[in-house]
């Protein structure tokens, strides 16, 4: 997913902001289940994003959110922030952004693979060990199945994908075999 560059500076506001008070995975959880929210109940997103929505019907169901959350003074302040500029449009972009924001700080990063078949405990700790040697940092692993590749698999790391499925082996034997 591509975020806007607006996005961005509020995930990194944010984050330096969260940081500052040592509240970075409080914060994290608390917008987790604000998108959680957010992308489950039918008619929120609508409401929250619609420019033509009256601002104290939107700024009324996120203090309601608040009010049930209980979310950290900066998450409540962030969210409310984001309602009286209207940009709660990009709420998901943020949080994605904020998400590797934190990773990026604690030296951690995620790496989605996919493989025609689930991978067991073993394989998914080696591949993990095998990955942070390769990045420098820890690594946790998002394993999807895919059963359309014949075999091996696919490796994404931000926006690096390394493709070692069978049939991209195949299409680049047939490539080099056609001259």
């Amino acid at each position: 997913m591509h975020e806007s560059t607006l996005a961005k500076r509020y995930a990194m506001a944010l984050a330096d902001l969260a940081a500052e008070q040592n509240l970075l995975d409080s914060v994290g959880r608390d917008l987790t289940t604000f998108v959680e929210v957010f992308q489950t109940t039918p008619g929120l997103a609508m409401l929250l994003t619609s420019p033509t929505a009256a601002r104290k019907d939107q700024q009324a169901v996120v203090e309601s959110f608040i009010g049930q959350a209980e979310p950290a003074p900066v998450t409540r302040n962030f969210l409310k922030l984001l309602v009286a500029k209207r940009r709660m449009a990009l709420i998901e972009e943020i949080v994605a952004a904020f998400n590797r924001d934190v990773e990026r700080r604690s030296g951690r990063i995620t790496v989605a693979v996919q493989t025609p078949k689930p991978l067991n405990k073993a394989h998914i700790k080696r591949l993990e060990e095998i990955l942070a040697q390769g990045t420098g940092r820890a690594v946790t692993l998002e394993v999807a199945e895919e059963p359309a590749l014949l075999g091996g698999m696919v490796v994404r790391i931000g926006s690096v994908m390394l493709d070692y499925s069978v049939r991209c082996q195949l299409q680049r034997l047939k490539a080099h075999m056609m001259g």
